[in-house]
Parts: structure tokens; C-alpha cells; sequence
């Protein structure tokens, strides 16, 4: 064996020397597949590298850094030495827990020791009462120092002040404003006593020994104590005090030894130097640190959004991820086939070599083992060398790429290395070369030499596949693997147990096959055109033409296997350009998916300018906006089922949602957006409830109660001529028989809370309209709990000229009772004579069983209607229910019917695929709402706005913001569609990434095509300088 792998290295050798042309092809092609595939592991890790460092530079000091806290209390011990062994054993154990775990990933951290407010006395312009006396904590800051903080006055507070003996002034530092707002001078000193948890403390004095400034009040270092400055507002004047770790310790606890001390720490993320092979082990350890601080720390909390920013980007790049392992994976497919194109054209150029050696007494696996040896002898330099020509086409093309993107910072700093995934890709890319050749030498010496005289006289015009008709039964595999693939929907799959996506690699070979099945179709019909055009040539084709097509037509199989090879280039090529496009295309719609119109602002929902919470119609009449709609978002229950499955809930108004949303037919099956909102509009009529007269100032009926708890309520439900509903009380139940009730029309609903007795003044606009009576526990916040019944009749409005009857409820017609549709059958309402008294022989009883999650009330008019809704697959297959049927749709404390009319894949900023999803109109939801719940619907908790462009130029999102701002609106968050596409679009590291890959793509398929059609030219050229000489002693020209 020995002997035969040295004569193999021997031959390998002299075929280098003698053939180094051809072998520098075949040395060229194993360099490029070494390099390109370590290339893409190489790239992948320089974008993740990037992208982590931008991601971290655009993250905010919250998210980026965090903090753990932790606070002296009442149980440890109270002397001065027990709270000083207290905080070291704390710092010990942040020491040990946190910072170690962390320490490698970390620039800075920072230490607070704060204690509780002290009053401040001794001087006339500080004896004031304690309302409005000065006051102020005496902290300690381990970032002040001289490096971040100049001292504009005095000194620092030293060793021998925080030694000192009880009784000796404490050295403190403030600011600038602190020290106007004492009206003291440095070296002054004044007394300072804890403001709460003594009685009758004693004084403590303290010296200004010196005043701060911070030399940058913006540096990262200061992230968290902000506010732990000096600030005077309408009602406190608050100067902390700062000093020295050991004067907290020593001479403030030793006088106070059982003062509440509060004790944080910072921690600073070092953005530059952290590395997306750190992100996995930073998770880990965020997580270890969350459980130790909140299991093994006293009195602890902390502050950590790192994990998810760790997170989004863990997904981000998972998405981004995709596409260049998908085009990876096709490159890779055709740099093999392209090898097996380059070693199959020099093992054919060898045949007779191949055929001597045979008839020489030499077995196929000996020639093998030859094939092998040359192979190595050209795979080994290629695996040595690719991965370090990798890493040099990587770092051109990033440098360049990223500065025109302009991520040139983002890429400044980043290490670009051969990683063991890149070598380990690199010697496998190497392995298959070899191996590729190896299969194509042992083909050949399947034959003997004649054989491959016979094989050289009559090339085969179809492949092993073709001849047997093999690659029909590979279409039909490859067809099947397809539709299986195109089952799946997705390159991402969530992992069992888990929510987590993770790349299905095995996903990623459908593209592969399909390049693969097209070449099969190509190599099938290539020899039966090239016949045919042969054929057809002969009679009218000039002599040259004719003898070439006939060449071809006579071995087709190389120039089949050559066309295929720049077919899957030029494939390629346009995916990969198209994919690009696609890609942006994707991000854009996805941003504005999200964003929904071009400005969303979420809001508080009433406001003092507009109590009824709906202001679209106000920011519409701006010239700065086209159009505006009003939303309300809120979480529901899909209860159907007796299980409670989470769902969201978008109510819209129908008639001006498609003036504003952004939206794509094919998220419901072609129906547009007008026709789904025309839909949504086109319901029953929502209760309009009992109009009153337009001079009504009160109610009044004839009530009397039966086997109800005397602490319950009675309400009525009322809405305006202005749309906004409100309550007002009419009775207490604590009634014995017959009693006539008078009610006057004042709402008594303050920040959503019926038991609060403070009236929130709103303007009422007249004719006012009465929607329901409810029946509500002693605090007015849900149904009483246990059955009873309540006698209602005669039911008048008042008015300056008297009563008006409204309804004699001498029987129950022309009311309803509110279903509880997660309860339905526990209310009645019916004519009854069974009242005591004897004042009426007959009138309507409202009556109800224990039970149930909503209000037990009665309305006006038939019972209500189920309200239109548009809902996605999920929600029907979890309801159990079709387009057409009813579905229960529970709240947070009360239930409502919907009747399903259409479905939608996808709606603006619904995501389906966190929570099934159902939207319905907002004028149907508001009336059928304010039926059932406890508190009075404020309308719409969002507006979305289309923004008026005036000379090419839309108005600015905070120009838009500034009038909802106007009206009195809370703005909680606004979306700007513009600014969330320029997120997603605009990113350099995106742009910049796929720019380098693509141009990585197009120089591996145009090396590969131009090196398979010149070796190709250049061996049939040789094989057939016989026939040109031949061609030219018959007289052709040369």
C-alpha cells in the first residue's frame, strides 16, 4: 500500500509538471470552492460582528446598560457596625454574582449609596415648615472624581472628615443650584435631620466643603442618576448632598444606625469590544445574574433590557441569515457541479491513459487511488490558501461596500478572521473537490481500452440518468421534495417546546433542487434539439455551420453539461440581483405593516378638549393632514370554546379607514380595503337608545326591590348628541316597597371609577338618549353578586315644564335584557303582579341568577345584534366556528357577540402570528360596549393619520403630533411610517452587506463560467486539431 501511494504522489507530481495548464484550471477550481465557502462563513461573521455593533450604538442607555438595587430594612441589625457588615456582605455578593459573570463584557460600572431625605435647619432661610422646608438625601456617587467632575469651589470630601468623632461637621459637596437654593457659602455649615422614621431626631451637622459641576453631563456614566441633582418645582426644593463612601458608613450611619439606606449598582456595556460569539453567553448570563439577584439578594430589584436587545438582534440576524445561506447553498450546488464539469473534462481528456493502464494489469481502485493522490495534491495548497485569500476578499469587499453604505464606523474595529467554521468549510470544500475528481477517474476506468476506443469513436448522446430514464424518477423525488418544502411556507421553524425560530437548513436545499431539476430538463432535451437543428441546417446552413452542429449534435453531452453550467450562472445571477430588490421591497412593506398609516399616534384616549376620546375628525380639518381615522386597540378572549384564548381586538371606523391605512389585497384573499370596511360598516343599526327631551335635566321611577344586598346600586347609561356616553347614579337598593326615585343627569364617572364621589365636569350636548339601567355592586364596579329582582314602573324625564313619560312598564315590551354571553340565560325580564304594596297591580320585574362576569342591566328595544367582524384563520379554527357564525368574544370585564363576515390573513399592525385577531367597526363596537361595560367606553385610544404633502413636501410627524398635542390629547407613542421604513430600509449594514455578497456571487459564477468554457474550448480544440487539419486539406480556411 505504501508503494502504491508513493508511485500515486509520483504520478501526481509529473501530471503537475507535464499538464500544469490543466491542472491550474482544476487547481483554480478547488481554490475558488475552498474560498467561497469559507467566504461565506467568513462574511457571515463580519455581518453579525457589524450589525451587533450598530444595533448597540443605536440602542439607548437603557437598554444597553443595567443596574441592580438593593435597600436596607427594618429586620437587620440596628447598630452601626451590624448595617456596615450588611453592605459589605451585599457587596460581596454583587462582587461574586454579577460583576464577575460580566466583567469581560463591561467598560464601566458605577456605585450610588443613597440614604433617606434629611430636613435641613440652623439657618433662618431653612426654618420653614416641613411642607415646603429644603431637604435633600446625602449620597455617595463612585463616579465623582476629578476625571468627570470639576470642582469649581472648596475641597473634596477627605479620609480624615469621614474619621472624625462624632459631633464634627460631615464634608458634602453640591451643585451650583444647590447651593443658591441653600443660600449658604462654601465652608458654612447647617444641621440636617432624617424627615421620616424618627421621633424627635437629633441634629447632625454638615459643612459645604466644596461646589461640582459635571464636566460632561451627557456621558454614559451618569445613566441612572439623572435626576439625583438639585431641582426646585411648585412644591419641592431638594439639594442632595454628596460625600464619601466611608462618611455614609461611618459618621452618617453611626448617628442614624437604623436609617433607610438604598444601595445601586451600574453597570456599562462595552459596545465596541462585544462580539456576536458573545451574544449566546451574555444571555446565559443575564439570566443567572436575574435569578441570583431576585432568590439570594435581600430587599433586591433590578434593571436589565439587555436580554432583549439581545434578542431582537438574535432574531434580526436569524432573518438576515436566511437569504445568504440560501444563496450560499446555490453557489456551493454549482461550484460542485462546475468541478464535476472541470474533472470530468480531464479525466476524458485521459482516457487513453486511463485505458493503457487498465490493459497493463492495474484495477479500477489503483487508478482511483491515482485520482485521489492528484487530487490531494491539489486540494491540500487550495486548503491552506483559501481561507486566508477568503479573509483578503472579505476585507476588500467589506471596506468598500460598508463605505458606500456609510457603516464604515460599524465596520471600523471589526476583526476580520478565518474562524474554525471557516477553515473547517474551507478543508470540506477541499475534501469534495477530490472527491469529485476521484468519482470521475474511477468512472473512467470502468472501461478497458477498447472500450474507450469504441467510446471515443461513438460518444454516448445521453448521460447514465438519461439513458435509463432515470431522471424522470429524479423529477418526480425532486417534485415531491418540493411541495413538501412549499408545505412548510417558511425557512424559519419554531423549535419543539419553545417559541424560538431556528433555520430549517434542510429547507434551503428546495432552491438547490430546483437548479438541479432544471438542469436534468436541459440535458434531456438539449441532444434532441441539437439534433433536430442539425437536421434542419443541413440544406441551407453554410458548410461550417453545418459541420459544428453536427459535431454537436454528435457528442452532446459536454456542451449540454457546459450550457447548463451558464444557465445556473446567469439563474443565479438574476436571483440574486432580484432577491435584493425583493429583500428591500420586504423590509419597506414590512415597516409599513407595522407602522399601519403614515402616522399613528396612540393616546390616553379622553382628553379635557374632547371627554368622548375620538379626535380624527378635529386633526382632519388641519391642512397639514388629508385624512384621519380613529382606532381602538385592546386585548380580548376568544371564549367560545369554555377555554379563554388570547386575542386582539382592533375596532376601526369603517367609513374613513381606507383614506389612511396602508394595505395590499391579497391580505384578505383580493378583497380590498374598501370593500372589507364597507363590510365591517354595514351591520345592524346600533341601539339608539330612549331619546329624552331636549330640556331634561333628571329622571325619575317608581323602584322596588326584592331579596337584593342593600349595599347595591342603580345606574343609567346615557349618551349625548355628541356621541359620549356617561353614567349617572339613580338609586341606592337599600329601599323598602314602592319608593319614587328622582335623579338628576350629572355624570359621576372620575377616571373610570364609579365608586369615586368626584363628578368629572364634561359639557353635555343636548337631546341626551338613555341606553340602560345596570344593576351594580356597592362600589359600583361590577354585578352584584347573588340572585334578586328589582320592580321598575313609570319611568318619566324631568323637565322645567314637568314630567315627560318615557315608559310606563306596565309590561316588559319594547325592553331587553344585557346578555352575559359568557353566561347567557342567568337575566329575565317579564311582566310581573306579584310586587308587594299594592301601589301597582302591575309592572315589569327584572330579575337575575348568581353568576356570570358582566353587568346585570336592561336596555331599551329588541335585544342587541351581533356586530360584523373581519377575523384571521386562526381565530375560526380556535372558535371552533365559519365566515357566517356567531362568535363570543370576551373583554376584560365583559363579553360581546360577533358575527364573522369575512377573513383577513393579515391586517395593519396585527400581528397573526402572536395572537389570532378580529377587527369590527368602532360606532358598533362603541354602542354594543357601552352596554355591557362598567365604565363608559372613552372611544378610541389611537388616530391614524394620512399626511398632507404641500409642494412635494409632507408635513413632519411632529408638526402632525403638535395639533393632536393641542386638542389636550396624552400622547403615549406615535409611529411614523417614514422614519420606520428609513429604519428598516436605510440601515447601511443591510445594504452594505448584500452589496458585498452579491458582488462575492457574481465573481465566483463568472470565474467558474469563464474557466469551464475555456477548458472546454481548449480540450476540444486539442482532441480535434486531426479533424481541422483534415478540414483544411479539403480546402477550408484557416
Amino acid at each position: 500500500m505504501t508503494a502504491m501511494i508513493r508511485f500515486a504522489y509520483v504520478m501526481a507530481v509529473r501530471r503537475v509538471v507535464t499538464g500544469w495548464r490543466l491542472e491550474a484550471v482544476l487547481f483554480g477550481g478547488i481554490l475558488l470552492a475552498v474560498s467561497l465557502m469559507a467566504s461565506g462563513v467568513i462574511f457571515s461573521d463580519l455581518l453579525s460582528n457589524a450589525a451587533l455593533r450598530h444595533a448597540l450604538r443605536q440602542a439607548p442607555a437603557e437598554q444597553a446598560n443595567f443596574w441592580v438595587r438593593s435597600f436596607s430594612s427594618q429586620d437587620e441589625p440596628a447598630t452601626s457596625q451590624g448595617r456596615r457588615q450588611a453592605y459589605q456582605d451585599r457587596l460581596e455578593f454583587v462582587e461574586q454574582r454579577v460583576f464577575q459573570p460580566f466583567e469581560s463584557y463591561l467598560k464601566d460600572r458605577a456605585q450610588k449609596l443613597d440614604t433617606a431625605t434629611f430636613y435641613f435647619s440652623g439657618h433662618p432661610q431653612l426654618e420653614l415648615d416641613n411642607e415646603v422646608r429644603p431637604r435633600g438625601p446625602i449620597k455617595y456617587l463612585s463616579a465623582f472624581g476629578p476625571e468627570r467632575v470639576t470642582l469649581l469651589w472648596g475641597e473634596w470630601p477627605g479620609a480624615a472628615n469621614a474619621a472624625a468623632p462624632t459631633g464634627t461637621p460631615v464634608d458634602v459637596l453640591v451643585d451650583s443650584l444647590g447651593l443658591d437654593l441653600l443660600g449658604l457659602e462654601v465652608g458654612e455649615v447647617m444641621d440636617v435631620f432624617p424627615a421620616a422614621s424618627f421621633t424627635d431626631p437629633p441634629t447632625m451637622p454638615v459643612r459645604i466643603s466644596g461646589v461640582f459641576e459635571l464636566k460632561d453631563p451627557g456621558d454614559e456614566i451618569w445613566y441612572g442618576v439623572e435626576s439625583e441633582f438639585s431641582l426646585k418645582n411648585d412644591r419641592w426644593t431638594i439639594v442632595p448632598l454628596f460625600t464619601s463612601e466611608e462618611a455614609v458608613l461611618r459618621r452618617v450611619l453611626g448617628d442614624y444606625p437604623t436609617l433607610y439606606t438604598d444601595f445601586t449598582w451600574y453597570y456599562f456595556l462595552d459596545r465596541e469590544g462585544l462580539r456576536a460569539g458573545d451574544v449566546d453567553p451574555l444571555q446565559e448570563a443575564i439570566f443567572r445574574a436575574e435569578r441570583d439577584v431576585e432568590f439570594n439578594l435581600k430587599n433586591s430589584s433590578f434593571y436589565i433590557r439587555l436580554d432583549n436587545l439581545l434578542a431582537d438582534f438574535d432574531e434580526q440576524l436569524l432573518l438576515a441569515r436566511v437569504p445568504l445561506f440560501l444563496v450560499v447553498f446555490l453557489i456551493t450546488g454549482i461550484l460542485l457541479y462546475y468541478l464535476a464539469l472541470v474533472a470530468g473534462l480531464i479525466v476524458r481528456s485521459r482516457t487513453s491513459e486511463i485505458a493503457m493502464l487498465k490493459s497493463r494489469g492495474a484495477t479500477t481502485l489503483q487508478v482511483g487511488v491515482l485520482g485521489l493522490g492528484e487530487g490531494l495534491l491539489l486540494g491540500i495548497p487550495a486548503v491552506i490558501i483559501g481561507p486566508f485569500l477568503a479573509v483578503a476578499v472579505v476585507k476588500v469587499l467589506g471596506d468598500v461596500f460598508f463605505s458606500l453604505g456609510g457603516a464604515s464606523e460599524e465596520l471600523a474595529g471589526v476583526p476580520v478572521a478565518a474562524s474554525q467554521g471557516a477553515v473547517a468549510l474551507g478543508i470540506i470544500g477541499g475534501a469534495l473537490a477530490a472527491l469529485v475528481f476521484t468519482l470521475a477517474t474511477l468512472a473512467a476506468a470502468r472501461h478497458g481500452i477498447v472500450e474507450a476506443r469504441q467510446t471515443g469513436a461513438r460518444p454516448p448522446t445521453a448521460s447514465f440518468l438519461h439513458r435509463y430514464y432515470l431522471d424522470f424518477l429524479a423529477l418526480a423525488i425532486m417534485g415531491l421534495l418540493w411541495w413538501q418544502i412549499q408545505g412548510r411556507g417558511a425557512f424559519l421553524v419554531q423549535s419543539v417546546g419553545s417559541r424560538e425560530l431556528e433555520i430549517d437548513y434542510s429547507l434551503l436545499l428546495g432552491p438547490v433542487l430546483g437548479l438541479l431539476a432544471v438542469g436534468l430538463v436541459i440535458m434531456r432535451v438539449f441532444p434532441w434539439f441539437a439534433s433536430l437543428l442539425s437536421n434542419l441546417s443541413g440544406p441551407v446552413a453554410p458548410p461550417w455551420l453545418v459541420h459544428a452542429l453536427r459535431h454537436v449534435a454528435r457528442d452532446p453531452l459536454v456542451p449540454g453539461i457546459l450550457i447548463v453550467l451558464l444557465t445556473l450562472a446567469t439563474a443565479l445571477g438574476v436571483i440574486g440581483s432580484a432577491f435584493s430588490a425583493t429583500l428591500e421591497r420586504s423590509q419597506m412593506e414590512r415597516a409599513q405593516y407595522a407602522a399601519g398609516a403614515d402616522l399613528r399616534v396612540a393616546h390616553g384616549g379622553a382628553s379635557d378638549a374632547r371627554t368622548g376620546g375620538r379626535f380624527s375628525q378635529q386633526v382632519g380639518e388641519d391642512p397639514r393632514a388629508n385624512a384621519a381615522a380613529d382606532v381602538l386597540r385592546a386585548n380580548a378572549q376568544i371564549t367560545s370554546t369554555g377555554f379563554s384564548t388570547p386575542a386582539e381586538l382592533l375596532a376601526v371606523e369603517s367609513g374613513k379607514i381606507a383614506d389612511v391605512a396602508w394595505y395590499r389585497d391579497d391580505f384578505s384573499g383580493g378583497t380590498t380595503l374598501e370593500e372589507a370596511a364597507s363590510i365591517l360598516g354595514s351591520g345592524p343599526p346600533a341601539p339608539q337608545g330612549l331619546e329624552l327631551p331636549e330640556d331634561a335635566h333628571g329622571l325619575s321611577l317608581w323602584l322596588q326591590p326584592a331579596g337584593i344586598d342593600s349595599g347595591a346600586n342603580l345606574w343609567a347609561r346615557l349618551r349625548d348628541a355628541r356621541g359620549r356616553f356617561f353614567d349617572t347614579w339613580i338609586a341606592n337598593m337599600d329601599l323598602q316597597g314602592w319608593t319614587k326615585i328622582n335623579a338628576d343627569l350629572t355624570p359621576v364617572v372620575a377616571a373610570g371609577r364609579r365608586f369615586n364621589n368626584q363628578a368629572r365636569r364634561m359639557p353635555m350636548t343636548p337631546p341626551l338618549s338613555l341606553h340602560a339601567f345596570q344593576v351594580t355592586n356597592r362600589f359600583g364596579t361590577f354585578g352584584v353578586d347573588d340572585l334578586g329582582a328589582i320592580f321598575i314602573r313609570d319611568l318619566e324625564a324631568v323637565t322645567p315644564q314637568g314630567a315627560v313619560p318615557l315608559a310606563g312598564f306596565k309590561s316588559s315590551d319594547g325592553w331587553s335584557v344585557i346578555e352575559d354571553f359568557s353566561r347567557p340565560g342567568l337575566y329575565a325580564l317579564e311582566t310581573s303582579e306579584s310586587a308587594g304594596g299594592g301601589r301597582f297591580a302591575q309592572s315589569t320585574r327584572f330579575s337575575w341568577a348568581s353568576g356570570g362576569v358582566g353587568l346585570r342591566g336592561i336596555m331599551p328595544g329588541d335585544p342587541e345584534d351581533p356586530i360584523p367582524a373581519l377575523v384571521n384563520q386562526e381565530f375560526l379554527d380556535i372558535a371552533g366556528a365559519s365566515v357566517g357564525e356567531d362568535v363570543i368574544l370576551g373583554l376584560s370585564t365583559y363579553s360581546i357577540m360577533v358575527n364573522v363576515v369575512g377573513v383577513a390573513d393579515y391586517f395593519p399592525t396585527l400581528d397573526p402570528g402572536e395572537k389570532p385577531f378580529a377587527v369590527v367597526d368602532l360606532d358598533s363596537f362603541e354602542a354594543v360596549s357601552n352596554l355591557h361595560s362598567p365604565v363608559p367606553l372613552a372611544g378610541a385610544n389611537e388616530v391614524w393619520i394620512d399626511i398632507a404633502a404641500a409642494d412635494g413636501v409632507s408635513a413632519s410627524s411632529g408638526q402632525v403630533t403638535e395639533i393632536m398635542k393641542n386638542l389636550g390629547v396624552r400622547v403615549r407613542d406615535v409611529y411614523d411610517r417614514e422614519a420606520m421604513v428609513a429604519a428598516r430600509v436605510d440601515q447601511p449594514l443591510v445594504n452594505a452587506g448584500w452589496g458585498a455578497l452579491l458582488v462575492l456571487l457574481f465573481l465566483a459564477v463568472a470565474l467558474a463560467s469563464a474557466s469551464g468554457v475555456m477548458l472546454f474550448s481548449f480540450l476540444d480544440t486539442r482532441e480535434r486539431q486531426t479533424e481541422f487539419a483534415l478540414l483544411r486539406t479539403l480546402g477550408s480556411s484557416g
